[in-house]
């Protein structure tokens, strides 16, 4: 009996790591700080999300920070979706470059130097602790570093889901945001797009007692 318990445990300690692996994801735009990098909102429908942008003409912006809560403590595989910006016009060099620090470590890879489309490109292994930790992104060139969002896991295995679909549903998954149908109807006016055209035809109508509905393809207003 007592070997068949023992088994049992080290069958257990064996299969725990995958089993019960923890996932974090961190969409770029919702740091608390975004320092020097800018929030780019333009290519959502290309890429699937908005990013932050290290746009200092050749100076290193100042880092964008947030904080974030793990549900453990470990070691974590550290991935960013990112690229390298130049690839798709063979140009040489990699002028996007930038690190990720996890609790003022700076992670092994450069990253922003491999790849002509989105893709995730691991970092590193952090080690976190339970509760409140903290990431920076430390631009390295000033020439348009790119950072859509970043995942860790404590799964050496588990690789993150590379889809531009807005919203996939591995996004979905890890912010907890459910997909509900909604059956929307009772409009006096459908306006679409958020333009700034469209956004003056919604407050108008709205201001004469219309019931409008504003319909944009993206997360943020404006042209």
């Amino acid at each position: 009996m007592r070997a068949l318990f023992l088994t049992f445990v080290a069958l257990f300690s064996v299969l725990r790591p995958t089993a019960f692996a923890a996932e974090i994801l961190i969409e770029a735009e919702s740091f608390d700080s975004s320092g020097g990098w800018q929030l780019d909102t333009q290519f959502i429908t290309n890429m699937g999300s908005p990013y932050l942008l290290a746009h200092g003409l050749g100076r290193p912006v100042q880092d964008a920070v947030t904080q974030f809560q793990a549900p453990q403590a470990g070691d974590y595989h550290v991935w960013v979706r990112t690229l390298d910006w130049v690839a798709r016009w063979k140009a040489p060099g990699t002028p996007g470059r930038f690190q990720v620090l996890v609790n003022g470590q700076a992670l092994p890879e450069e990253l922003g130097t491999q790849g002509a489309a989105w893709g995730w490109h691991k970092a590193g292994i952090a080690q976190l602790k339970q509760g409140d930790n903290e990431l920076r992104l430390h631009d390295l060139t000033g020439f348009d570093g790119r950072c859509d969002a970043i995942y860790l896991t404590t799964s050496a295995e588990q690789q993150p889901d590379n889809s531009s679909e807005i919203l996939s549903e591995f996004r979905r998954r890890l912010l907890g945001i459910a997909k509900p149908v909604e059956i929307k109807q009772g409009y006096d006016l459908v306006v679409i797009g958020g333009g700034y055209s469209g956004m003056g035809a919604a407050i108008s109508a709205a201001r004469m007692g219309c019931k409008v509905a504003l319909i944009q393809n993206r997360s943020v207003l404006g042209g």
